[in-house]
């Protein structure tokens, strides 16, 4: 299962990245990046599982990606030498690979199609970030909640079990994905439990129902629309 590249994975690529960085080890809960903080350079996530985040401006957290390996990130702060614009943080037991800009641009020169994987990488997070912007704009927090239920790739949720239909994300997380708050969750998640779309267990969400639960978010996406 690959995440942030699961579309434009490369073995070969990928190994001649990870084999061009400083390995560095985090336990659980420990900061990767830090936002603000100088970037170390472009992050390789080789084992485990990283939550991208940054703190808004009310104190709150807002999560942007729940991300297992192999995959990467702080590719612009790598590029652009600025301050890490996003928080990333161990989930589990995670390996990385740090691979300074002098030796990306040194792979650029002896492999062009490596920027081209790069270049890949950002385009999809773009979509992430542009298709969560819309929602939050756009959708009430059920039809946010649904959305990301339906499309956790679109919504950058990717840790679910391996060819099932459960994600392994707390209500906490969602939370702090959809912009609302914890109690607001767990009560739209019974609902959804007691409907039959899901079932509801600690720390892991199944989708008993994709069918009934799209029903749902377009009845509730025409229902917005005729108010307005």
């Amino acid at each position: 299962m690959h995440s942030v590249i699961n579309t434009c994975f490369d073995e070969v690529i990928w190994n001649k990245l990870v084999q061009s960085g400083k390995k560095k080890t985090f336990e659980k809960g420990e900061k990767i990046l830090i936002r603000g903080k100088a970037s170390p350079g472009l992050i390789c996530l080789i084992k485990g599982k990283v939550k991208i985040s940054s703190e808004i401006s009310n104190g709150h957290e807002r999560i942007f990606g729940l991300l297992v390996a192999p995959t990467m990130f702080g590719e612009t702060e790598a590029f652009d030498s600025g301050p890490c614009m996003i928080s990333a943080t161990a989930l589990s037991k995670a390996e990385i690979s740090v691979v300074a800009l002098t030796d990306i641009k040194r792979l650029i020169a002896e492999n062009p199609e490596i920027a081209y994987f790069i270049i890949q990488s950002i385009g999809i997070k773009l979509r992430w970030t542009t298709f969560q912007a819309e929602d939050m704009t756009n959708q009430r927090v059920g039809c946010r909640l649904a959305n990301l239920l339906l499309g956790h790739g679109k919504y950058a949720v990717f840790t679910y079990r391996h060819d099932t239909k459960v994600l392994s994300i707390t209500h906490e997380e969602i939370a702090q994905f959809i912009g609302s708050t914890r109690p607001k969750v767990t009560i739209l998640l019974r609902e959804f439990a007691r409907k039959g779309f899901i079932e509801s267990r600690r720390g892991e969400i199944g989708i008993l129902n994709e069918k009934a639960l799209q029903e749902y978010l377009e009845f509730q996406q025409l229902s917005d629309r005729s108010r307005s």
